[in-house]
């Protein structure tokens, strides 16, 4: 579990942020490259300073853009080490990690899982929350027949 403040892991974190919001700009037109050059800011984070408190931020980021280019076994992996790294992440890393499962993978069974921890750990937006309560339902009634 990384908690250190180290200041030059955060510049580099902010870096990525910066350069993520320059290459998502407007809602259906996102710049490819200014989203790989983030990743490899995150990536740098993650590689150089593995104790700072921003691995987590920096990994649920990252797996947000890995998801962009449907990259999405990787994004299950970032997703997943942003809660390893900090169990009490402020980012909803359980319920995207159980949606792709769930959603594009159609890995059921690792989705219910994740869903009912995320319902159980995470600060969920109502929005998340009936979906997470609503797949729960479903799944665990497909299972059952």
């Amino acid at each position: 579990r990384a908690t250190n403040m180290i200041g030059e892991a955060d510049y580099i974190y902010k870096e990525g942020v910066a350069l993520q919001k320059r290459g998502e700009g407007l809602l259906l037109i996102k710049d490819d490259n200014l989203l790989r050059s983030a990743l490899v800011k995150y990536n740098e984070v993650i590689k150089i300073h593995p104790s700072s408190d921003k691995i987590d931020d920096a990994a649920f980021r990252a797996a947000g853009i890995y998801e962009h280019f449907k990259d999405y076994s990787i994004a299950i992996v970032y997703y997943k080490r942003a809660f390893q790294w900090d169990p009490e992440t402020p980012y909803p890393a359980r319920f995207k990690a159980a949606y792709i499962l769930d959603r594009l993978l159609h890995r059921r069974a690792e989705a219910l899982e994740l869903y009912q921890e995320a319902l159980r750990k995470d600060r969920l937006s109502d929005n998340y929350r009936e979906f997470a309560q609503m797949r729960i339902g479903e799944i665990t009634s497909e299972n059952s027949q």
